[in-house]
Protein backbone atom coordinates (compact mmCIF):
# COMPACT_ATOMS: atom_id res chain seq x y z
CA UNK A 1 0.00 0.00 0.00
CA UNK A 2 1.63 3.31 -1.07
CA UNK A 3 2.20 6.05 1.51
CA UNK A 4 2.26 9.82 1.16
CA UNK A 5 4.45 11.69 3.65
CA UNK A 6 3.09 15.09 4.71
CA UNK A 7 5.24 16.67 7.40
CA UNK A 8 4.78 14.38 10.43
CA UNK A 9 1.85 12.49 8.88
CA UNK A 10 1.72 9.37 6.71
CA UNK A 11 -1.33 8.86 4.49
CA UNK A 12 -1.93 5.34 3.21
CA UNK A 13 -3.67 5.08 -0.15
CA UNK A 14 -4.50 2.61 -2.91
CA UNK A 15 -5.22 2.99 -6.64
CA UNK A 16 -7.24 0.73 -8.89
CA UNK A 17 -8.60 1.02 -12.41
CA UNK A 18 -7.47 3.37 -15.17
CA UNK A 19 -8.53 6.65 -16.72
CA UNK A 20 -9.17 10.08 -15.19
CA UNK A 21 -8.50 10.30 -11.46
CA UNK A 22 -11.39 9.86 -9.01
CA UNK A 23 -10.61 10.37 -5.30
CA UNK A 24 -12.89 8.74 -2.72
CA UNK A 25 -12.98 10.08 0.87
CA UNK A 26 -14.66 7.86 3.49
CA UNK A 27 -16.64 8.93 6.55
CA UNK A 28 -15.91 9.13 10.27
CA UNK A 29 -14.72 5.88 11.86
CA UNK A 30 -14.29 4.15 8.51
CA UNK A 31 -11.25 3.59 6.26
CA UNK A 32 -10.39 3.48 2.57
CA UNK A 33 -11.11 -0.19 2.02
CA UNK A 34 -14.69 0.25 3.18
CA UNK A 35 -15.42 1.59 -0.32
CA UNK A 36 -14.78 -1.92 -1.59
CA UNK A 37 -16.97 -3.40 1.13
CA UNK A 38 -19.82 -1.12 0.03
CA UNK A 39 -19.56 -2.24 -3.61
CA UNK A 40 -18.22 1.06 -4.91
CA UNK A 41 -14.86 0.01 -6.33
CA UNK A 42 -16.10 -2.66 -8.72
CA UNK A 43 -18.54 -0.15 -10.23
CA UNK A 44 -16.34 2.94 -10.37
CA UNK A 45 -13.03 1.44 -11.52
CA UNK A 46 -14.62 0.72 -14.92
CA UNK A 47 -14.73 4.47 -15.53
CA UNK A 48 -11.81 5.93 -13.60
CA UNK A 49 -8.48 5.54 -11.89
CA UNK A 50 -9.89 5.28 -8.38
CA UNK A 51 -7.81 6.49 -5.43
CA UNK A 52 -8.94 5.50 -1.94
CA UNK A 53 -7.10 6.45 1.23
CA UNK A 54 -7.25 6.33 5.00
CA UNK A 55 -7.83 9.84 6.27
CA UNK A 56 -5.79 11.19 9.17
CA UNK A 57 -6.73 9.37 12.39
CA UNK A 58 -8.24 6.40 10.54
CA UNK A 59 -7.13 3.02 9.24
CA UNK A 60 -3.40 2.75 8.64
CA UNK A 61 -2.72 6.48 8.39
CA UNK A 62 -1.22 8.45 11.26
CA UNK A 63 -3.43 8.38 14.37
CA UNK A 64 -2.77 11.95 15.42
CA UNK A 65 -4.37 13.26 18.63
CA UNK A 66 -3.81 16.88 17.57
CA UNK A 67 -7.03 18.53 16.26
CA UNK A 68 -4.92 20.70 13.93
CA UNK A 69 -4.16 17.59 11.86
CA UNK A 70 -7.87 16.82 11.47
CA UNK A 71 -9.37 20.12 10.32
CA UNK A 72 -11.58 20.06 7.23
CA UNK A 73 -9.14 22.46 5.60
CA UNK A 74 -6.25 20.07 6.28
CA UNK A 75 -8.25 17.11 4.97
CA UNK A 76 -8.83 19.05 1.75
CA UNK A 77 -5.10 19.76 1.43
CA UNK A 78 -4.39 16.04 1.88
CA UNK A 79 -6.66 15.33 -1.10
CA UNK A 80 -4.92 17.84 -3.36
CA UNK A 81 -1.53 16.53 -2.20
CA UNK A 82 -2.56 13.00 -3.12
CA UNK A 83 -3.68 14.19 -6.57
CA UNK A 84 -0.34 15.98 -6.98
CA UNK A 85 1.52 12.84 -5.93
CA UNK A 86 -0.10 10.79 -8.70
CA UNK A 87 0.29 13.54 -11.31
CA UNK A 88 -3.30 14.73 -11.67
CA UNK A 89 -4.04 18.44 -12.13
CA UNK A 90 -7.78 17.80 -12.07
CA UNK A 91 -9.75 15.01 -10.43
CA UNK A 92 -13.25 13.90 -9.57
CA UNK A 93 -14.14 13.66 -5.91
CA UNK A 94 -16.66 11.50 -4.06
CA UNK A 95 -16.93 12.15 -0.33
CA UNK A 96 -19.24 10.51 2.17
CA UNK A 97 -20.27 12.12 5.49
CA UNK A 98 -17.00 13.51 6.93
CA UNK A 99 -15.58 13.16 3.43
CA UNK A 100 -18.53 15.16 2.13
CA UNK A 101 -17.51 18.16 4.23
CA UNK A 102 -14.03 17.80 2.73
CA UNK A 103 -15.60 17.90 -0.71
CA UNK A 104 -17.41 21.14 0.03
CA UNK A 105 -14.13 22.64 1.30
CA UNK A 106 -12.42 21.62 -1.96
CA UNK A 107 -15.25 23.25 -3.91
CA UNK A 108 -14.82 26.43 -1.88
CA UNK A 109 -11.03 26.70 -1.99
CA UNK A 110 -9.77 24.84 -5.07
CA UNK A 111 -12.74 24.61 -7.48
CA UNK A 112 -10.35 24.64 -10.45
CA UNK A 113 -9.00 21.22 -9.39
CA UNK A 114 -12.37 19.47 -9.53
CA UNK A 115 -13.82 17.82 -12.62
CA UNK A 116 -16.87 16.61 -10.70
CA UNK A 117 -18.11 16.51 -7.12
CA UNK A 118 -20.32 13.93 -5.40
CA UNK A 119 -21.36 14.31 -1.76
CA UNK A 120 -23.07 11.53 0.17
CA UNK A 121 -24.93 11.87 3.46
CA UNK A 122 -23.91 15.47 4.13
CA UNK A 123 -24.82 19.15 3.70
CA UNK A 124 -22.72 22.32 3.44
CA UNK A 125 -23.53 23.76 6.89
CA UNK A 126 -21.07 23.95 9.75
CA UNK A 127 -21.09 21.11 12.29
CA UNK A 128 -21.81 23.80 14.88
CA UNK A 129 -25.51 23.50 13.97
CA UNK A 130 -25.46 20.34 16.11
CA UNK A 131 -22.56 21.23 18.40
CA UNK A 132 -24.14 19.65 21.50
CA UNK A 133 -24.24 16.21 19.84
CA UNK A 134 -20.62 16.48 18.76
CA UNK A 135 -19.48 17.58 22.21
CA UNK A 136 -21.28 14.61 23.79
CA UNK A 137 -19.50 12.25 21.39
CA UNK A 138 -16.15 13.88 22.18
CA UNK A 139 -16.72 13.29 25.89
CA UNK A 140 -17.57 9.64 25.30
CA UNK A 141 -14.57 9.12 23.03
CA UNK A 142 -12.25 10.63 25.63
CA UNK A 143 -13.83 8.73 28.53
CA UNK A 144 -12.60 5.26 27.58
CA UNK A 145 -16.19 4.04 27.18
CA UNK A 146 -16.19 3.92 23.35
CA UNK A 147 -15.39 0.20 23.25
CA UNK A 148 -17.56 -0.56 20.22
CA UNK A 149 -15.81 1.94 17.95
CA UNK A 150 -12.41 0.70 19.17
CA UNK A 151 -13.03 -2.86 17.99
CA UNK A 152 -11.68 -4.08 14.63
CA UNK A 153 -14.36 -4.39 11.95
CA UNK A 154 -13.53 -7.14 9.48
CA UNK A 155 -10.15 -6.19 8.00
CA UNK A 156 -10.31 -2.66 9.39
CA UNK A 157 -7.95 -2.09 12.30
CA UNK A 158 -9.36 -0.99 15.64
CA UNK A 159 -10.02 2.75 15.81
CA UNK A 160 -8.14 5.09 18.13
CA UNK A 161 -10.80 6.85 20.22
CA UNK A 162 -8.59 9.83 21.04
CA UNK A 163 -7.79 10.35 17.35
CA UNK A 164 -11.50 10.29 16.56
CA UNK A 165 -12.17 12.75 19.38
CA UNK A 166 -9.59 15.10 17.85
CA UNK A 167 -11.39 14.74 14.52
CA UNK A 168 -14.66 15.90 16.09
CA UNK A 169 -12.95 18.76 17.90
CA UNK A 170 -11.49 19.97 14.60
CA UNK A 171 -14.80 19.59 12.80
CA UNK A 172 -16.47 22.05 15.16
CA UNK A 173 -13.98 24.69 13.98
CA UNK A 174 -15.16 24.50 10.35
CA UNK A 175 -17.29 27.44 9.23
CA UNK A 176 -19.20 25.48 6.60
CA UNK A 177 -19.41 26.32 2.92
CA UNK A 178 -22.87 27.80 2.47
CA UNK A 179 -21.55 31.24 1.42
CA UNK A 180 -18.26 30.12 -0.13
CA UNK A 181 -19.16 28.31 -3.36
CA UNK A 182 -19.42 31.30 -5.69
CA UNK A 183 -16.64 29.97 -7.96
CA UNK A 184 -17.79 26.35 -7.93
CA UNK A 185 -19.28 25.44 -11.30
CA UNK A 186 -18.29 21.79 -11.71
CA UNK A 187 -21.03 19.13 -12.09
CA UNK A 188 -22.23 18.19 -8.61
CA UNK A 189 -24.53 15.56 -7.18
CA UNK A 190 -25.70 14.87 -3.63
CA UNK A 191 -27.23 11.62 -2.38
CA UNK A 192 -28.74 10.88 1.00
CA UNK A 193 -30.92 8.30 2.69
CA UNK A 194 -34.41 9.50 3.54
CA UNK A 195 -33.96 8.08 7.07
CA UNK A 196 -30.67 9.94 7.57
CA UNK A 197 -30.60 12.73 10.19
CA UNK A 198 -28.90 14.87 7.54
CA UNK A 199 -31.54 14.32 4.85
CA UNK A 200 -33.47 17.59 5.19
CA UNK A 201 -30.32 19.73 5.16
CA UNK A 202 -28.79 17.72 2.31
CA UNK A 203 -31.92 18.16 0.21
CA UNK A 204 -32.02 21.88 1.04
CA UNK A 205 -28.36 22.22 0.05
CA UNK A 206 -29.01 20.60 -3.32
CA UNK A 207 -32.07 22.78 -3.94
CA UNK A 208 -30.38 26.05 -2.99
CA UNK A 209 -27.29 25.32 -5.10
CA UNK A 210 -29.20 23.64 -7.95
CA UNK A 211 -27.22 20.43 -7.56
CA UNK A 212 -28.52 17.08 -8.72
CA UNK A 213 -30.04 15.20 -5.78
CA UNK A 214 -30.75 11.49 -5.25
CA UNK A 215 -33.03 10.54 -2.33
CA UNK A 216 -32.63 6.94 -1.15
CA UNK A 217 -35.92 5.54 0.22
CA UNK A 218 -35.89 3.44 3.41
CA UNK A 219 -32.17 4.10 3.89
CA UNK A 220 -30.30 5.53 6.87
CA UNK A 221 -26.85 7.13 7.00
CA UNK A 222 -24.72 3.98 7.10
CA UNK A 223 -27.01 2.17 4.68
CA UNK A 224 -26.39 4.81 2.01
CA UNK A 225 -22.70 3.92 2.08
CA UNK A 226 -22.58 0.22 2.84
CA UNK A 227 -25.72 -1.32 1.35
CA UNK A 228 -27.41 0.89 -1.23
CA UNK A 229 -27.28 -0.36 -4.82
CA UNK A 230 -29.24 2.76 -5.76
CA UNK A 231 -26.50 5.00 -4.37
CA UNK A 232 -23.72 3.10 -6.14
CA UNK A 233 -25.63 2.98 -9.44
CA UNK A 234 -26.54 6.69 -9.32
CA UNK A 235 -23.01 7.81 -8.53
CA UNK A 236 -21.52 5.51 -11.17
CA UNK A 237 -23.82 6.92 -13.86
CA UNK A 238 -22.93 10.46 -12.80
CA UNK A 239 -19.20 9.69 -12.89
CA UNK A 240 -19.40 7.97 -16.28
CA UNK A 241 -21.16 11.04 -17.70
CA UNK A 242 -19.04 13.84 -16.23
CA UNK A 243 -15.54 12.58 -15.38
CA UNK A 244 -13.06 13.73 -18.01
Amino acid sequence: MPKLKLDSLEIHYEITGSGPLLVLHHGFGSWGRDWERGGWIDALERHARVLTFDSVGHGLSTRSHDPADHTVEHRASVVTSLADAVGADKFGFVGFSMGGRTGFELAATTPDRLSLLVIGGMHLLSASVEADRFRRRIRVLKSGRAKLIERPDGNRPANDALALAASHEALLLWAGADSRLTNHTTPTMLFCGEDDRYFANARATAASMEFEFVALPNTDHDGAFFSSDMAVDSVTKFVSKHLV
